[in-house]
């Protein structure tokens, strides 16, 4: 594990910025595992900012959501609308390479199976890059029992309540990629910012590995796996 504490949380965005930018132009064509939530956003717009200035080429990259939630497509709460306002077109990805799972299909199970088949076809996970919940969870790999492809999970209520989901629409659900599929990328970043993550890093850091609590630890042992950390984060 590579671990890299660094002055700020732009500092992180920039590093993470900076690993992507170097490996699609090592790798034009390479698959990207892509996140959501608060943590991406400065990433985002550094990789937008370095696209408007001719410096990020990715549109020959293959971009696959982490997750999405299961709302109409309307909710601009959809994973797809956050990545239509920070990401996608906007920082140079081709809107036909970037997949995310269809909340709408009309069977869910079998729309896990074909996102994990698509990633398969495109020879896998060059590169993921991550945010960690301060549970410890991954993309929407809650505490509990883990090692799945992509799947169906029923999102607790406290996090549905984050989301501003009214009560009459819960549980609220979300397709995920699940972290045996993240765990197979050749490379894998983890961005984390602010103070309370300091409890998932402390269990990725530690030698105990319990992944039914902290999720993220399931990651700890990938060969190539880089913890990108901002002061508060690194505690």
């Amino acid at each position: 594990m590579n671990v890299s504490r660094l002055p700020d949380a732009a500092a992180v965005a920039r590093a993470a910025a900076d690993l992507v930018v170097t490996r699609a132009r090592a790798k034009p064509g390479l698959a990207i595992a892509f996140p959501t939530g608060r943590t991406p956003i400065p990433f985002y717009a550094d990789l937008q900012a370095r696209h408007q200035r001719g410096e990020a080429r990715l549109e020959a990259a293959h971009a696959f959501n982490l997750d999405e939630l299961i709302l109409p497509p309307e909710d601009a709460r959809t994973f797809r609308a956050f990545m239509e306002q920070h990401a996608w077109t906007k920082i140079g990805l081709a809107r036909e390479r970037c997949l995310i799972p269809n909340p709408l299909a009309p069977d869910l199970e079998a729309e896990c199976a074909r996102y994990e088949a698509a990633i398969a076809a495109a020879g896998g996970l060059d590169l993921a890059v991550l945010g960690v919940g301060a549970d410890g969870h991954v993309a929407y790999n809650m505490p509990g029992p883990l090692g799945l492809p992509t799947h169906l999970v029923d999102l607790p209520d406290e996090l549905a309540a984050s989301l501003d989901v009214p009560p009459e629409n819960r549980p609220l659900r979300a397709i995920t990629m699940g972290l045996e599929t993240i765990k197979n990328a050749r490379e894998i970043v983890i961005l984390a910012t602010g103070a309370s993550k300091v409890a998932p890093v402390r269990a990725m850091s530690s030698d105990i590995r319990d992944t039914e609590r902290w999720p993220c630890t399931f990651l700890a042992d990938h060969p190539a796996l880089t913890l990108l950390l901002d002061p508060a984060a690194a505690g």
